[in-house]
């Protein structure tokens, strides 16, 4: 923009200094034809406007290039891949709230101050979407402001349509990149909003995204992992409302043996739905894998949500899956994971060491402890208490038959942020507890 400038001031200076020439010759005639000399004047006027006109025309077209090209933007990046470290090292804070001003706050900066191209539009884009996995430590976060949190993201969704509309309008041929992402953002919202105020009637936002139009591997693995749990939820939402269990938790102990107990009264056409949503559900995930190729951080969620949606698959199938193998694959991933995190955190000072307890840190180990959790809860309720199976049943390593309600209360994970662990850890206790008194374990 300066050299433009340079560019104006240059021709002002000269059209000021040619017009005070013509007046200086003009006065003092010596011997010139003023026909001749005022026709010349003209010619020399209309050849500095057409200069104008046409250095004009080109820094126009120069700057309309520059801020739609989208050549080398990371959206088309195929080797993209998320930095986990980089982001548990910024983001250090011991709390939700301090969490969710920083990721707002940064997302803000980088909307106003680092989008005024398409490429850095779509860098913006990209790291709003690397920090998608982020938002639930907030949302799901038991001290949080739902009703701020999503008036916050409301207005950070009306700047990315100002500026998706300011791009749109200088030029259509590069936004598909960018619309798809957009897309692909607000369904991934609107979902973990509606699934934080557990309701499973999923609205179909991301049935919209053109996913195959994707390129980089981060928004390809969000894309099917994300439509995965749309499948899953919907299947959910069948089976809840055909059992009459829409205000229960299906997956925790008492969940389950309800669950197992009332399946078999599902109606012919709730139960074709629902296994067709699943598979579906299952169908995404394992897509959303591939996409994922080496990543450190998606394996353990896409695993997770597969080995869930593979029990309740098996329930309404009667056939044997691998749901126990994938759900204890997604635990070893989330807990490879938490170590890296582990030494991301370690802080070495005066020959000793020590974590640095953050509230992003929190919620990884909230992750692998939810699916340590579900699996118990399915395990125990699944089997019968005089099961010999009950047996073999871990935790970390620990057979729960061999072991004191009392010894199991000090091996169990607290994770004071997150209720939902909370909660299944008490049931778990209580379980093990009546089982014991009946001299079951």
């Amino acid at each position: 923009m300066r050299a433009i400038r340079i560019i104006y001031f240059v021709i002002a200076i000269l059209v000021a200094l040619s017009a005070a020439f013509a007046i200086w010759i003009y006065y003092i005639k010596e011997g010139k034809d003023l026909l001749n000399f005022t026709i010349s004047i003209v010619g020399f006027c209309i050849a500095v406007l057409a200069l104008f006109i046409a250095v004009r025309t080109y820094t126009s077209i120069d700057s309309v290039n520059n801020i739609t090209k989208m050549d080398g933007n990371i959206l088309d990046n195929e080797n993209y891949v998320i930095s986990v470290p980089e982001l548990v090292n910024r983001f250090q804070h011991s709390n939700e709230k301090e969490l969710g001003e920083e990721l707002f706050k940064s997302i803000e900066i980088k909307l106003k101050k680092e989008s005024d191209t398409a490429v850095l539009f779509a860098d913006t884009l990209q790291y709003m979407i690397d920090l998608i996995v982020l938002f639930p430590a907030v949302f799901n976060a038991s001290d949080i402001d739902k009703l701020e949190y999503r008036k916050r993201m409301d207005s950070i969704l009306v700047e990315v349509e100002r500026r998706r509309g300011i791009l749109h309008s200088i030029s259509k041929g590069n936004a598909i990149q960018i619309t798809e992402t957009i897309k692909l953002f607000k369904a991934v919202v609107s979902y973990q909003s509606f699934v934080a105020d557990r309701n499973f009637n999923i609205h179909a936002d991301l049935l919209h995204v053109r996913g195959p139009i994707l390129c980089n591997p981060v928004t390809k693995t969000i894309y099917h992992n994300y439509l995965g749990l749309y499948f899953n939820k919907k299947a959910m939402y069948v089976l809840s409302s055909s059992l009459g269990l829409k205000d229960v938790d299906i997956l925790s102990i008492g969940g389950v043996e309800l669950l197992l107990d009332k399946v078999s009264s599902i109606s012919p056409s709730h139960k074709e739905d629902a296994i067709l949503y699943f598979r579906s559900a299952c169908e995404q995930f394992e897509r959303a894998h591939l996409a994922c190729g080496d990543d450190i951080m998606w394996p353990g969620f896409i695993d997770y949500n597969k080995a869930r949606t593979l029990f309740l698959l098996s329930l309404l199938t009667q056939e044997e899956n691998q749901w126990l193998k994938i759900m204890e694959t997604a635990i070893e991933s989330r807990s490879k994971l938490n170590k890296m995190i582990e030494d991301v955190l370690t802080v070495h000072q005066d020959a000793k060491s020590y974590v640095n307890d953050t509230h992003l840190r929190n919620f990884f180990l909230y992750q692998e402890e939810l699916a340590r959790m579900v699996k118990l809860n399915i395990l125990l309720g699944t089997k019968s208490p005089n099961s010999q199976e009950n047996l073999s049943i871990n935790y970390k390593g620990t057979l729960l038959s061999n072991t004191s309600v009392e010894d199991i209360q000090q091996l169990l994970k607290p994770i004071l942020s997150f209720s939902v662990v909370e909660k299944y850890q008490r049931e778990l206790v209580d379980c093990l507890a009546v089982r014991c008194s009946n001299q079951v374990c």
